[in-house]
């Protein structure tokens, strides 16, 4: 069952994300909670990018610049195909020879600490973890004033808050320590959850997955943002990442809703 977490004051935040490791059982539940808030209204020019890397730069996620966003909620994918690794096989194989040399270098004597770094290595590109990495970048270059919110989603949704967050370094640290804690696992439920981003008071949402839904067809999420966006307008903004990433639907869903789409392979 989704746990909502009241976000008034940095302390109350502290307490609502001062819990252990989170996986996609008790983050998530198995009920995605109803739609509750109105946006605002926005518009953008709308174009596609397919790139291997961008930076970790504080105000860019996956390439998307969020630093003019007054509101902005993160719609992100947590199943379990977000536990692969990107990149091309030579890529891989030069992370591997990184992970044996590590292993090498350290010996038998480097024990713990020569595992952990050798799967430091070798993790350092799977999906979820880069979407951590690129949302913390992100959270940390967000104006002043400005406001955002996180949807988790597999098999069921979480919305982090029940109001949008604050943007300051108090709330961005705090978020950024719960979401180091983030494991991936389950199916796609993609439509509530992009349900649950339009139900935030955002302006802009931008929706990250790695493959199709499977709670529902392409056509069916184009259909209900359409018709969510016919009351009160928000900007959709889309990341694909990996190989398996719907590229037409997730460029039509940010067309049709004057956001961009960026691919990362």
């Amino acid at each position: 069952m989704s746990r909502t977490m009241s976000l008034a004051t940095s302390g109350a935040l502290a307490l609502a994300l001062g819990c252990g490791s989170v996986g996609p059982s008790s983050l998530l539940g198995h009920h995605g909670g109803s739609p509750t808030h109105a946006a605002s209204q926005g518009s953008a020019s709308t174009a596609a990018t397919v790139a291997r890397s961008y930076r970790l730069d504080p105000g860019y996620f996956f390439g998307h610049d969020v630093r003019p966003f007054k509101s902005v909620t993160y719609v992100l994918d947590l199943s379990g195909s977000m536990s692969e690794r990107t990149g091309s096989t030579a890529a891989r194989i030069g992370r591997e020879h990184a992970a044996s040399t590590t292993r090498g270098l350290l010996g038998s004597r480097g024990g713990v600490l020569g595992s952990a770094a050798s799967d430091a290595a070798l993790g350092m590109d799977k999906k979820v973890e880069l979407v951590k990495d690129h949302l913390n970048a992100s959270l940390r270059g967000l104006a002043s004033g400005a406001k955002f919110n996180i949807v988790l989603f597999s098999d069921g949704i979480r919305t982090l808050s029940p109001t949008m967050i604050p943007a300051n370094g108090a709330t961005t640290t705090l978020v950024g320590g719960f979401v180091a804690k983030l494991s991936e696992g389950g199916s796609t439920n993609l439509k509530a959850a992009i349900e649950a981003g339009l139900a935030t008071d955002a302006e802009d949402v931008i929706v990250l997955t790695d493959g199709l839904p499977t709670d529902s067809t392409p056509e069916q999420i184009l259909s209900m943002v359409a018709g969510k966006n016919a009351e009160h307008a928000r900007r959709v903004f889309t990341v694909g990442v990996g190989d398996d990433q719907a590229e037409s639907f997730l460029s039509r869903l940010a067309e049709d809703n004057g956001g961009q789409y960026l691919a990362y392979r």
